[in-house]
């Protein structure tokens, strides 16, 4: 039988430390080449090659044809050109922009079916990319959404049809844990004080921006070091550096700032995931996790915001506690329960690991891929 032809297209790559990266090179990686025939296009610019990530080299059109307004309709036309040339039938894309070129792009070339994605719950809602969810929709693209909660944002915000979303969501990136938890950094590895080694050590993996509310976190610390003073709390992400100043004024404001530890980020978290005595996620907007299935995978202990999806990675009560968010008073009370119950913990992190490997692990969530790839050119 005759491969299935797919293109995997984004409109820029800066990492590949985000979710919607992560996740692409995962299904570049994985997908079966006998069952499929994968090109991978960014429509404008590669912003950091990584020639140890990228195992699948991609045709970046901006270095060819220029990154400006003024080149974007010669690139759409190379796209067709692409498509055409290379008898595309799906094209799954990865960024509002390259949803974007590919709704054009397969109605120019007379041939092919556009997969975007939902991995948002309406944080951005931004003019540009509200209209390009509507014109999407208005061609009958179908939807990858990683989680319920996605899948409903779409529906609400943009009417996109539910019959239109599929969710399938991210799954445990075997290699990346295997890789990381064969040669953890030991506590006394890590870069920072003797006396935080030997203190309690608060973790969040998630970049250092504004949605991540890292400032509720820094008041929840206040509290916290109030009951237990030998407590650090390490923040482990990419900075925005205008925000993380703002971070470190809250810290020092509230007397803490020794005590606020910024790691910076880091290309695979599991390497310091299991020296966090409590793993914490305190978004005020998210789809779905990596971190969290991260912190699940490595047993950790683990309190995360009631938005998006990470209720459905979280069962409060059962495999970790879920709060309210942007409260940090709600965030300080579970972070103390499983600091001074440390056997808690442990239960919640052994029936964290079992929930994930079984809903989540790779072969699940591949097939779920094959079968809707199929499934889309059934019905097409």
């Amino acid at each position: 039988m005759q491969p299935i032809r797919i293109l995997y297209l984004i409109d820029d790559l800066w990492s590949s430390r985000g979710g919607s990266e992560q996740h692409l090179l995962w299904l570049l990686e994985n997908i079966p080449n006998s069952e499929f025939d994968k090109h991978f296009v960014i429509f404008s610019t590669l912003w950091h090659p990584e020639p140890n990530i990228l195992k699948h080299q991609p045709l970046v059109l901006g270095e060819r044809y220029g990154t400006t307004y003024w080149s974007w309709l010669r690139r759409l036309w190379v796209l067709v050109r692409l498509i055409r040339q290379w008898n595309i039938d799906l094209v799954q894309a990865f960024s509002p922009m390259g949803e974007l070129a590919a709704v054009f792009a397969v109605r120019f070339a007379f041939r092919g079916q556009v997969i975007g994605n939902r991995r948002d719950c309406g944080y951005d809602r931004r003019l540009k990319y509200r209209t390009i969810n509507r014109l999407s929709g208005f061609f009958r693209t179908k939807y990858i959404a990683n989680s319920e909660a996605a899948r409903q944002t779409a529906f609400r915000n943009d009417q996109t049809p539910l019959e239109s979303i599929t969710v399938i969501r991210n799954p445990i990136a075997t290699d990346r844990f295997q890789n990381g938890l064969i040669a953890p950094l030991k506590r006394e590895e890590l870069p920072i004080s003797e006396k935080a080694r030997q203190g309690k050590l608060v973790g969040m993996v998630a970049s250092v921006r504004p949605i991540k509310d890292y400032a509720s976190l820094i008041r929840a610390a206040k509290i916290v070091l109030e009951k237990i003073p030998d407590t650090w709390f390490l923040c482990v992400g990419e900075p925005q550096e205008c925000h993380k100043k703002e971070l470190q004024l809250l810290a020092e404001e509230l007397g803490i700032s020794e005590q606020i530890l910024w790691y910076g980020g880091i290309d695979n978290p599991f390497t310091i995931i299991p020296n966090f005595d409590v793993a914490v996620l305190s978004s005020h907007s998210e789809s779905f996790s990596n971190s969290v299935l991260e912190y699940a995978v490595a047993e950790r202990p683990i309190v995360v915001s009631d938005v998006g999806g990470l209720g459905e990675i979280v069962e409060n009560n059962q495999t970790g506690f879920v709060v309210p968010p942007q409260n940090p008073n709600a965030l300080a009370e579970k972070i103390l329960c499983l600091l001074e119950n440390p056997e808690l913990g442990k239960t919640f992190g052994k029936r964290a690991k079992e929930f994930v490997f079984e809903k989540y692990n790779e072969k699940n969530i591949l097939r779920q891929y094959i079968d809707y790839y199929y499934e889309i050119l059934r019905r097409s």
